[in-house]
């Protein structure tokens, strides 16, 4: 089955690209922090979200109503990857690559998750980077493969 993402939203991150389409910014900060049940991770698990549709191959039965019911149980997972992707861009672009201290206070403890590391958001920033300027490059009904690690 497909899923095709509407998109439309970016995140500023700086550099010499200095913005990234937000859902690439999602499987990037979801992939460093290990955050298995954001947006990505409730895609690959069947789910859909609000800018996702159903767009091509075989649907099974009743694969709406329980791709929503995937949704539904991955929501405080899905709001934590949001407040983490936000604050990552914006660790970013303030070059705040290794702050922990500084993304804890943007993010709080209610969204802080267990595999957040220096380590792991220098290599979050790092990798917003790098993608910004490979989107950036795309031409016209071009794409960017990256992949997701199940």
């Amino acid at each position: 089955m497909l899923i095709q993402l509407e998109g439309g939203s970016y995140n500023v991150i700086g550099g010499a690209v200095p913005r990234l389409p937000h859902d690439i910014a999602h499987l990037i900060v979801e992939d460093a922090f290990g955050l298995h049940a954001g947006l990505w991770g409730t895609l690959a698990a069947g789910g859909l979200v609000q800018n996702a549709t159903f767009a091509g191959g075989r649907k099974p039965p009743h694969a709406t109503r329980r791709a929503w019911e995937i949704t539904d149980r991955a929501g405080e997972s899905l709001r934590q990857a949001e407040v983490l992707v936000r604050a990552v861009a914006d660790a970013a672009l303030e070059d705040r690559t290794r702050d922990l201290e500084w993304l804890r206070r943007r993010v709080n403890a209610r969204w802080w998750a267990p595999n957040v590391s220096a380590d792991a958001l220098e290599r979050a920033c790092r990798e917003l980077r790098a993608a910004a300027p490979r989107w950036d490059a795309l031409g016209e009904g071009s794409s960017l493969q990256l992949t997701w690690p199940l």
